[in-house]
């Protein structure tokens, strides 16, 4: 499986974690709804940031701290982020972290608070593992594997929310075949001219 993650942070986001705090549900929803507009938002049990840093389909996990605001929603891991999204630091610190290890896929973007874009990272490879990894521990503190950094995830309380677009079974449905699709294609590789040819067992 990997190690994943899935993260948007507004604020002093490290020292958030580090210090901790009791998070804000009501606060929680305002934020989810701010950030997906048009969906309907339910309450869904709360969890713990070591937990939900990769959230399931129609997820999504918030923690309102006093220094920062983290969201764990694979929707949102956009590069560059939504108009909306960056309106909603309002002059804070802003990162988009979207890290899958299994598909080599790695990506940050971190903005500081006037929104001048710091640095940008995103690439699709097999050897980015320990930079993945060390760059999480220094935004956040902390990482799914390796060295315990000076942040303990699993004592963060997250609030979970169920998010779902106005058009969700049409979605579900395109999501559903597509996948079907893959698996009727079996595997694939990419050709020297960036086309994807079955792969065939070597005689």
């Amino acid at each position: 499986m990997g190690s994943k993650a899935m993260l948007l942070a507004f604020g002093e986001v490290r020292t958030a974690l580090r210090k901790g705090g009791e998070p804000d549900r009501d606060e929680a929803e305002a934020v989810i709804r701010a950030l997906r507009p048009g969906c309907a938002v339910e309450p869904i049990e709360d969890s713990t940031l070591a937990d939900e840093v990769y959230p399931g389909h129609a997820l999504a996990y918030v923690a309102v701290l006093p220094d920062a605001t983290i969201v764990c929603d694979q929707e949102l891991m956009m590069l560059p982020p939504p108009d909306h999204v960056r309106e909603f630091a309002a002059g804070r610190p802003m990162i988009v972290f979207s890290w899958h290890s299994g598909s080599g896929a790695f990506g940050f973007g971190e903005w500081d608070a006037d929104g001048t874009l710091l640095r940008e990272h995103h690439a699709e490879s097999d050897d980015q593992y320990e930079f993945a990894q060390a760059t999480m521990h220094e935004m956040f503190g902390f990482a799914p594997e390796g060295v315990r950094g000076e942040v303990d995830a699993s004592e963060i309380v997250v609030h979970g929310f169920k998010v779902t677009y106005p058009d969700q079974a049409e979605r579900d449905a395109r999501l559903d075949a597509l996948v079907a699709e893959m698996v009727r294609q079996g595997p694939q590789r990419m050709a020297p001219d960036g086309s994807l040819v079955p792969v065939t067992e070597s005689p």
